[in-house]
């Protein structure tokens, strides 16, 4: 298992900074973990060392495929395992992956969501969709709603008229009616290299879906790994 790269600042000089001097379309690839404190961006997750509660955290080293010795904002540390979820529990972790960002959603309520309902449908204009990954998937999550519920799980694909999609999300509470907004549809990363990040899901042949990131906003080749 080839290590995840750690940016280190030593002496005011700061080494292991980008995985190449490759730069694809005014951005380097990949990401390096890291003290998020440094210079430049470097992997941030949700932390949830045992014994403390959850926060953002770094990651300080790498301990096998999927768990990293990490450190949170009060300078805990601990090994952490990654998960799909936006929660981790005691011993999890999270890194967020957004697949791409539909700049034109609008969200609509089914039922009286600021009510208690828990759904509600987003649409969008499927040419709007920015990112290698076209639509949302079952399983991911649709960030950017105001109110309580910023962060949905899509339950289920619609069926709509041509040249708009339509997802059916979980929701609670506080989510009207909005125009023109733009929201992203994320995952979680199961596993992180330098280069690749692998989701939760399965291409078909036993394996977990496969992208190439970097540390800024996804395109058509790239996804976005979040960071700090």
């Amino acid at each position: 298992m080839a290590k995840l790269k750690i940016t280190k600042t030593s002496n005011g000089v700061t080494i292991d900074k980008y995985v190449g001097p490759t730069v694809v379309n005014g951005y380097h690839f990949g990401g390096t973990g890291g003290d998020t404190s440094q210079s430049g961006n470097q992997l941030q997750g949700q932390v949830h060392i045992n014994g403390h509660t959850a926060g953002q955290g770094f990651i300080i080293a790498q301990k096998g495929i999927h768990k990293f010795l990490v450190q949170d904002a009060s300078a805990n540390t601990g090994v952490c395992t990654l998960a799909n979820t936006p929660n981790p529990v005691a011993g999890q972790m999270n890194i967020l992956v957004n697949l791409s960002t539909l700049t034109t959603a609008n969200v609509v309520t089914a039922g009286n969501i600021a009510g208690g309902a828990t759904s509600a449908y987003v649409t969008y204009t499927v040419s709007t969709v920015v990112g290698p990954v076209a639509a949302p998937r079952v399983g991911d999550y649709i960030i950017g709603f105001t109110g309580n519920a910023s962060v949905a799980q899509v339950t289920a694909i619609n069926a709509t008229a041509a040249g708009v999609g339509n997802v059916t999300v979980v929701a609670s509470g506080n989510v009207g009616a909005q125009n023109s907004v733009t929201v992203t549809n994320s995952t979680y990363a199961s596993r992180i290299t330098n280069k690749f990040v692998y989701d939760f899901g399965n291409d078909g042949n036993g394996y977990p879906n496969k992208f190439r990131y970097r540390l800024a906003a996804p395109d058509a080749t790239f996804v976005q790994v979040q960071s700090a």
